[in-house]
């Protein structure tokens, strides 16, 4: 009886079966081998063998071998071959292999969130399944060595497999909304982790200077005069706590929601649970899980970044700004593309959650707003309609998936259709009160019945009662109670003002014709002399 044959090449973990490559770019494949082997060869065939390429590399003297395409087309079904040196039979066989455009699904909880947990899950349960669709979840490893048996980690999966459910619910709804209208198949690839910043997912360099250098210098701070030994044990405790089928379960109630009062006394049934310290075992610390996740993916090449993150980085809000564009070149360095597109998510209204706060997302909304305009190939879409006044998480994150897709198909794709939010161009006296002037609103504004509530409206620092939002068409009346209309307004003061969704919580009945909500602003009244 033969013995089972030894592997003499061994390939990342995303080359698996059922797995996607990136058409229409130049494609990599590599890995290691061992010594006995001097060459390597990648052979793509599709299904009906119409498609075909083939490379090959020696391997070099520390075992790493690179093999290339100029490109694939679109495709379903293919398989790619690994052949070492002149043998005629493949050492490795990869079957159901998808050819499409990948898109990387990163951030905190928001985007980790679960398919499951979504508010439509009951719905998309009954969905059609559609083999273009691929999903693949980066391990969430903290530190080297560390071993974590999570299902749904580590292998490609489609539509209906069990790490369906556990998947991110943007991510899923993302690529369902996206592949119906581009025709060819999506991939998404998850890489995120709830609660954390985005220095977690940075390469250290690009946080050495101030002011972004307190990202380090408060880790560094935090492990002064600790016992690497006690910090240790203790943190592998808590991995263990963490890990834990009764945690897990329990967690699971959190997620699905619960009430502010139903909050206190989770805390207080819960405030002995144990604490993982921040340290080097710590998945928050700064630039990790670069490290131990997104270098698993980069340089894979992709068609673009999805990101939904900010929650964790309103304690340093005023530094956000120049945070998200170092991550955006980070991760633009780390798959070698200067032009790597970004699609992301202005973060939800929000006032409280356990012990978490909103109180600096007004300043986090803002730096978003700004990197969208100042960063090319970067687009924001707006969640102002989805928030939850006492859940940091909102369950609707089919929306969330839906626009970032109408997003894509706009930006990326080249279609001509409205795909972003409504955004205030300028503010003017009027009649009545003040005319607001509006960006991507063609066709006409909707307003609900709570339109007017996240408008205040200010003369010489003091608060005027706005009485009604009527539409103008493409504009909107903000229509000023009878002390402050029009000859109040028309005076020859540069001191009015007004202002919309500046508050963590807020409720949105303002959209475009596209369903997309209006987006937080601040405006100066512009007045005729």
């Amino acid at each position: 009886m033969e013995g089972k044959k030894e592997k003499r090449i061994f390939l990342p973990q995303l080359f698996q079966n059922h797995m996607m490559l990136q058409r229409e770019k130049p494609l990599r494949f590599y890995g290691e081998a061992d010594e006995m082997v001097w060459k390597v060869s990648v052979e793509y065939t599709s299904k009906t063998g119409e498609i075909s390429e083939r490379s090959e590399a020696e391997v070099l003297p520390d075992g790493q071998f690179l093999c290339s395409f100029p490109s694939l087309p679109a495709d379903v079904g293919g398989t790619l071959r690994f052949y070492v040196n002149d043998e005629s039979e493949p050492e490795i066989i990869l079957t159901d292999v998808c050819v499409g455009d990948i898109w990387v699904a990163a951030g905190q909880s928001n985007m980790e969130y679960f398919l499951r947990y979504d508010a439509h899950w009951n719905d998309i349960k009954k969905e059609s399944i559609r083999e273009e669709i691929r999903m693949y979840n980066v391990p969430r490893i903290a530190y080297e060595g560390q071993e974590r048996n999570l299902p749904g980690d580590g292998y490609w999966f489609l539509q209906g497999d069990p790490a369906w459910a556990v998947f991110s619910a943007p991510g899923y709804c993302f690529a369902r909304s996206l592949q119906e209208k581009i025709g060819v198949p999506v991939g998404v690839i998850g890489c995120n982790w709830g609660g954390t910043s985005a220095s977690a997912w940075m390469e250290k360099s690009y946080l050495e200077q101030p002011p972004l250098s307190v990202y380090l210098s408060e880790y560094e701070e935090e492990l002064e005069g600790v016992d690497p030994e006690e910090l240790y044990q203790e943190s592998r405790r808590c991995w263990e706590f963490e890990d834990s089928y009764a945690h897990e379960l329990e967690w699971r109630t959190m997620m699905y929601g619960q009430t502010w009062e139903e909050q206190q006394t989770w805390m207080k049934m819960h405030q002995g649970d144990p604490v993982l310290p921040i340290g080097p075992y710590h998945h928050y610390r700064p630039c990790g899980l670069y490290d131990r996740m997104l270098k698993k993916v980069a340089p894979f090449p992709v068609k673009g970044i999805l990101w939904y993150q900010g929650e964790s980085d309103e304690v340093h809000a005023d530094l956000y700004a120049l945070l998200m564009e170092k991550l955006i070149q980070c991760f633009r360095d780390a798959w070698m593309d200067e032009q790597l597109p970004f699609l992301y998510v202005q973060l939800a209204p929000f006032e409280r959650w356990l012990d978490c706060r909103g109180d600096r997302y007004p300043q986090v909304r803002a730096c978003q707003e700004l990197v969208s305009k100042k960063v090319a190939n970067v687009w924001m879409t707006s969640i102002s309609d989805l928030g939850d006044r006492d859940d940091i998480h909102p369950k609707f994150k089919r929306e969330v998936g839906e626009r970032l897709a109408l997003l894509a198909r706009g930006k990326i794709y080249g279609e001509e259709l409205l795909c972003e939010p409504p955004e205030c161009t300028g503010a003017e006296a009027a009649e009545e009160g003040i005319l607001l002037s509006f960006a991507h609103t063609e066709g006409g504004i909707v307003c609900g019945p709570l339109a007017k509530q996240p408008f205040v409206v200010t003369k010489d620092g003091e608060k005027a009662d706005v009485s009604k939002v009527e539409v103008k068409g493409e504009q909107l009346l903000i229509k000023l109670k009878s002390a402050q209309t029009s000859s109040a307004v028309s005076e020859k003061t540069k001191t009015w003002s007004i202002s919309f969704a500046e508050t963590p919580y807020y409720e949105v009945q303002i959209w475009n014709q596209a369903g997309l909500p209006l987006k937080p602003f601040h405006k100066e009244v512009s007045l005729a002399e």
